[in-house]
């Protein structure tokens, strides 16, 4: 608790992101526990569901590769506000989604604002240059255990207003908050890319990073495995629950719920672990808890056995996000962290493209455990690739 007081003290920018990140939360707490279960509730089928999230995955692909290259080039800030103005307007096209081609126009935004389950590039770069090295993966843990720990009470409190009242109102709470979010953003948070330029050169610049940097060659492989198994495993999880068990919206938003408790008490400790130990150690722990959630999940019977592996499920996130943020920062020059960050999610997403349409075939053809084996087999591809990873040493090209 020390800690987080001083670093929410001492650094303005992470104070102001900290504030953000509760209001943005507040909304999209409930948003990821009912917007599945919503669709499902006006007659989209569970091929048509997969299509939608196979859309974000594409524009998501596209909007973390361009927030990335644009940071780098004209600022952190900016980039920021805009890729959260554009969250905004998917929630507006999703209370307009009767028109499949709205469904359609609110899955590209979302995923084009490069924050549906991901962390956009703008905002991972602020976050790292906001903070000394030997602090980075702390500062990061922090933002998102204040994150999750918003989630945690908005999940079950969305599921059920969603059961009681209805899921309209969560999605106008979702924009009204990040307005609010952006406006604290335009105001307080102070720039940290000490180098933007705005000459007319910025679209070659901006051409010459578009191919894969390749001292990260190995992390490109390791996360198209990961797009590709994640997705699969997961994204159509709480839509399949309820075609195949019956969840109700209270139950997924207390398996989120479970999820966001374990994410949020774990971060900070791990944060702390993965500044004194390095990186490498928690991206192998985090890989360890992603296969016991996958086989967890596969063999568990009913509500309680899912309650219980989401619990294990938070684990990986909490070891992984700031671990590897850190680790691609201090592999990475600043004037191009946001790109290398964008990228990296980039291929991630492009991978994860046809997921969803291989997960909703699985399911149909096989029953509920086909997306989560097919998940754990490419993470058993991953390990080499983990192994082979050297700790990066300090890097005196950052700050």
């Amino acid at each position: 608790m020390e800690t987080l007081k001083r670093l929410l003290s001492l650094e303005g920018n992470l104070r102001v992101l900290a504030l953000q990140a509760i209001l943005s939360q507040l909304g999209f707490g409930m948003f990821y526990v009912v917007w599945q279960p919503y669709l499902l509730s006006m007659g989209v089928s569970i091929i048509e569901l997969g299509l939608a999230q196979t859309v974000i995955n594409l524009s998501s692909a596209a909007g973390s590769l361009l927030w990335g290259l644009l940071s780098d080039e004209f600022g952190r800030k900016s980039i920021v506000v805009a890729s959260y103005l554009c969250r905004a307007l998917s929630m507006v096209a999703l209370l307009a989604s009767r028109n499949p081609l709205f469904l359609y126009l609110f899955a590209f935004l979302l995923g084009f604002s490069a924050y549906y389950m991901q962390g956009n590039p703008a905002r991972s770069a602020l976050i790292s240059e906001s903070v000394e090295r030997e602090r980075r993966a702390m500062a990061i843990s922090i933002l998102l255990s204040i994150s999750l720990a918003t989630s945690t009470v908005a999940a079950s409190v969305g599921g059920y207003i969603a059961l009681r009242i209805g899921y309209r109102i969560i999605f106008h709470l979702c924009i009204l908050c990040d307005l609010l979010g952006v406006l604290l953003i335009s105001l307080f948070v102070e720039e940290t890319l000490r180098a933007k330029r705005w000459d007319g050169c910025w679209i070659s610049r901006i051409g010459g990073r578009l191919k894969p940097l390749r001292e990260l060659a190995p992390l490109y492989l390791i996360v198209i495995l990961q797009g590709l198994g994640y997705t699969a495993g997961y994204s159509l999880l709480y839509g399949l629950l309820v075609d195949h068990y019956d969840f109700t919206t209270f139950q997924l938003g207390m398996l989120s719920t479970a999820f966001n408790i374990a994410w949020a008490l774990s971060s900070i400790p791990m944060g702390h672990l993965s500044d004194r130990l390095g990186r490498k150690p928690l991206l192998l722990a985090s890989w360890a808890a992603a296969l016991a959630t996958a086989l967890g999940f596969i063999y568990s019977k009913g509500f309680w056995g899912f309650l219980l592996f989401e619990i294990v499920s938070g684990f990986d996130p909490s070891m992984w996000t700031p671990a590897w943020i850190a680790y691609v920062s201090e592999k990475t020059s600043s004037d191009a962290l946001s790109s290398a960050l964008g990228s990296l999610t980039s291929y991630s997403r492009m991978a994860g493209i046809p997921a969803p349409y291989i997960a909703s075939l699985l399911y149909s053809r096989y029953g509920f455990k086909a997306p989560l084996v097919f998940h754990g087999i490419l993470l058993m591809l991953t390990l080499p690739l983990l192994l082979g990873l050297e700790e990066p040493p300090h890097n005196p090209l950052k700050t």
